[in-house]
């Protein structure tokens, strides 16, 4: 029987933490160097986190308490000498409510708004402590890694006999037609109200729409 519960919280750790290690070597700080520009490179940090919560939900919820029972001793096991590197990644203590209230609903805290101030959350700030929680989330993955390596294989290839069909490629020939009609809606109710506004739209080049 397959251990499809282990393997779909393999997959999504595995997920979790490629899109980290990607991340990262956009930002450059494996290297000890930014690359990105600096704003551009404090936004990809807002996925970094977004990836780590999950990563983080994933390995305290479904794989702790949701994968086969014959594996559960071996869970016991990983999480038992994960937990000094948990410890000190649990030490931002904020990374949750930061993802909740700065990035997936920026400037609102239960409708409220707030200034997205870093500094009032207990987060990674600078570029060095940042560094530092990214090689920690790659120690924690790297115990699970060694421990589930076989069956991480197994959970990549199940995963992709889940994979469906793409859809039919999109018919985009009436676009720049659609285009040009919104545009001229909107000129029409911009003279309805005598504002001088004007919708330049672009038209796009179609012969490649499906690559």
């Amino acid at each position: 029987m397959k251990a499809t519960k282990l393997y779909e919280s393999l997959f999504i750790l595995h997920k979790c933490q490629l899109n980290i290690h990607r991340l990262d070597n956009l930002i450059g700080l494996s290297k000890g160097i930014i690359n990105a520009d600096h704003d551009d490179a404090l936004l990809l940090t807002y996925h970094i986190n977004l990836e780590a919560v999950s990563y983080l939900d994933e390995y305290n919820v479904n794989f702790l308490k949701n994968v086969e029972p014959n594996y559960s001793e071996r869970v016991r096991q990983v999480r038992k000498i994960s937990a000094p590197i948990l410890k000190r990644i649990n030490k931002w203590k904020d990374l949750e409510k930061f993802r909740n209230n700065i990035i997936a609903h920026p400037w609102r805290d239960k409708g409220k708004f707030i200034v997205p101030n870093s500094g009032t959350y207990n987060v990674p700030r600078s570029w060095f402590e940042i560094a530092v929680f990214i090689n920690l989330l790659k120690y924690a993955w790297s115990m699970v890694r060694i421990e589930f390596e076989e069956e991480l294989e197994q959970a990549i290839d199940y995963v992709r006999t889940l994979q469906v069909p793409p859809p039919p490629p999109a018919d985009y020939s009436g676009l720049n037609q659609d285009h040009l009609s919104m545009a001229a809606e909107v000129h029409k109710i911009c003279k309805s109200l005598n504002k001088n506004y004007y919708l330049k739209v672009l038209q796009y080049s179609l012969e490649d729409q499906d690559q």
